[in-house]
């Protein structure tokens, strides 16, 4: 029953929600989700004076290793084919890996909007970023909505995990 939703959520996100704007702007709004686009944003918010600032850089790093070993890992373990390999009359729009579970894009940029909302006092902008690019994975005919939600929860855990780790080093060896 759950296949069943998720591929009817598919097809309604992929081909009914299906438009000439949403084909110009999901190509470019998946592109925040890429690791290199976040890893230089760690770099640029690490070169701010705000320590804050430095410390979400240096979690949103790590934690792009992180996330991409989890990833790796987790997309070889269920070996999900891609919903335009799986399915008929998919709109594609964009190139993909071979695996579809869980969605990378949607891990690292739940990652970053967790990590970085540290230095914001209100983070809804980062999380509303975030929920975009896991809908262009959709959109773009790459991913099933239980990819990019499994991909959301496990970038926010590990987000969390890295602010907690970060916290017991800081508070053992010292501050950055």
């Amino acid at each position: 029953m759950l296949k069943a939703v998720d591929t009817a959520v598919f097809y309604f996100i992929n081909n009914t929600c299906s438009n000439r704007f949403f084909d110009i702007v999901m190509p470019w709004l998946t592109q925040l989700g890429e690791w290199e686009v976040l890893l230089s944003i760690a770099l640029l918010v690490f070169l701010l004076r705000k320590k804050e600032a430095k410390v979400s850089g240096i979690y949103l790093s790590v934690g792009l290793l992180a996330a991409y070993w989890t990833v790796f890992f987790l997309k070889i373990w269920f070996a999900r084919p891609r919903p335009f390999v799986a399915l008929s009359g998919v709109h594609l729009l964009a190139h993909a890996g071979r695996f579809s579970f869980p969605s990378g894009h949607a891990t690292d940029i739940f990652l970053a909007a967790t990590v970085l909302s540290l230095a914001l006092k209100k983070p809804f902008a980062l999380y509303l970023i975030a929920a975009g690019v896991a809908f262009s994975r959709i959109y773009l005919g790459v991913h099933y909505p239980s990819d990019t939600i499994a991909g959301a929860l496990i970038g926010v855990a590990l987000g969390k995990g890295m602010i907690w780790a970060g916290n017991i080093v800081r508070k053992h060896v010292g501050e950055v």
